[in-house]
């Protein structure tokens, strides 16, 4: 947590308002996403009672899986979700050739799928989990199977693993990101006391607010875990009512079921939508269409690799996928903290704070600074360098890349970081936009006297380079340990 972080939930506290964060919104919000929010039953894990669900603010779908009912249920919520899916792979579009990156098609948009909070997203992990591997039966179409549904829930899961993405949005996370509170994270984790922090009732402060809705029986939490207080006073009659009754009984008891989990529900499936609204309301950074764009070229190589037969997510990654997986993670997150101080003012004032981002005054330039040739196939470099000044504090480390707000495009590498009475000198050389020998690119240089703000540029978070599985050591489950038996032998 950073300090600017810190000090606007000191003030949130104090004031009993929450405090902005961020004037900008980094992820994308479809025309049509689709909430999702489970269920589970009390006592077990992993099983659902219910799924409300829909892309229609007014008209939720409940799917309900009474004791007894499971395969039913599955099988309902399968078709409905992979109906939402499929009207997303009708229309397609051809991306050209651009560098290494071959000509490919994909689709035009991609379906999105919202949750309350972070329990609900792990809920997403665990019930795809559970369901891609069930056998599809020999008269059910495998688009449209439990199994597939699995494999799409565990993609959705996946793809919210990084935070650049958006194809499956948490509602707290989000929110927390354009608003401090006074209380804790756990309780930020919730949705009711967190919007009633952030958009209190005319007459009461966000305290006041979020005070108010802390009774479960009128503001039931958003899951997918049940409130006690609701399985102690309805769900355990309705269960035993259950159990012993048969025939029509049994569906009276199944439609008091409904009526009860649906009372429950509704509450958090309108509070989410009024959270949708506020957030769609906050103007989006440039950069979201192009991660979003990558979310579509996740969704059409995913739908690619169902349609070609490929089997189900695998239960755990070998040595070198986990570590692709891990670089990725860490590359995808840093780049978005990037891409969101160069056009958020709020964010890069807190990575000054933290020392990834910087104020400096430029000293001194070489506008005209030229690399010779080293070999006979090399030409002559135009590479400006300029020194600046900062009193801020410093966490780089040298040829780290820069960017700053004024052009993000010119990249500034970091050449040497001295410690002076007066602040830091950092030598910085322009290694992008520079033009050439013969018609050199003077704008990209700044001007002494100039103050500007820089962070690490997006594009200096590389994945590196990882080894063929047939080069992975033994050590880490690569080829010799297969053929260990048969040397031993």
């Amino acid at each position: 947590m950073s300090l600017l972080t810190t000090l606007q939930q000191l003030r949130a506290a104090q004031t009993q308002h929450a405090q902005p964060l961020s004037r900008l919104r980094y992820f994308h919000i479809t025309d049509q996403p689709l909430l999702f929010l489970p269920l589970n039953r009390p006592g077990e894990t992993g099983r659902p009672l219910a799924v409300m669900t829909g892309s229609d603010p007014r008209h939720p779908h409940l799917f309900l899986a009474p004791p007894g009912d499971d395969a039913r249920f599955r099988t309902e919520l399968a078709e409905y979700l992979h109906t939402y899916i499929h009207s997303f792979q009708q229309a397609t579009r051809v991306r050209p050739a651009k560098g290494e990156q071959p000509e490919r098609r994909e689709y035009l948009d991609a379906p999105q799928l919202v949750v309350t909070g972070p329990a609900a997203a792990d809920y997403v992990k665990i019930l795809g989990r559970a369901l891609r591997y069930h056998p599809i039966p020999e008269d059910a179409h495998p688009t449209t199977s439990v199994a597939h549904l699995g494999r799409w829930l565990t993609f959705f899961a996946e793809r919210y693993e990084y935070p650049s993405s958006s194809l499956l949005l948490n509602l707290t996370r989000s929110l927390r990101t354009h608003w401090a509170t006074g209380q804790s994270a756990l309780e930020d984790a919730h949705l009711a006391p967190l919007m009633a922090w952030i958009f209190p009732p005319a007459g009461q402060n966000g305290l006041q607010a979020a005070a108010a809705v802390e009774d479960p029986l009128q503001h039931p939490p958003d899951g997918p875990t049940i409130d006690p207080s609701f399985e102690s006073t309805q769900l355990t009659a309705l269960f035993a009512d259950l159990k012993s009754a048969r025939g029509q009984h049994r569906n009276h008891h199944v439609e008091r079921l409904r009526r009860a989990v649906e009372s429950y529900l509704v509450p958090t499936w309108n509070l989410a939508w009024e959270a949708l609204s506020a957030l769609r309301g906050v103007s989006p950074i440039r950069s979201t269409a192009a991660r979003w764009d990558v979310d579509i070229r996740k969704f059409t190589q995913h739908s690619d690799r169902l349609d070609a037969g490929a089997p189900p997510q695998a239960k755990q990654d070998s040595a070198v996928p986990a570590a692709v997986l891990l670089a990725e993670l860490e590359h995808s997150a840093a780049a978005l903290e990037s891409h969101r101080a160069l056009e958020d003012p709020f964010v890069m004032a807190e990575r000054r704070t933290t020392g990834e981002a910087l104020s400096a005054v430029v000293l001194h330039t070489e506008p005209d600074r030229i690399i010779e040739p080293q070999g006979p196939r090399e030409r002559a470099k135009r590479r400006p360098r300029l020194t600046v000044r900062t009193t801020d504090p410093v966490l780089l480390e040298p040829d780290s890349l820069l960017a700053g707000p004024h052009d993000p495009a010119v990249h500034m590498a970091v050449r040497d970081i001295t410690h002076t009475p007066g602040g830091t000198d950092i030598v910085l050389e322009i290694t992008t936009r520079t033009g050439t020998v013969k018609n050199p690119n003077r704008n990209s240089v700044p001007a002494v006297g100039a103050t500007l703000l820089l962070t690490t540029a997006p594009e200096y978070f590389r994945q590196p380079q990882f080894p063929d599985f047939d080069q992975t050591p033994w050590t880490h489950s690569g080829p010799d340990i297969a053929a260990a038996p048969e040397s031993q032998a």
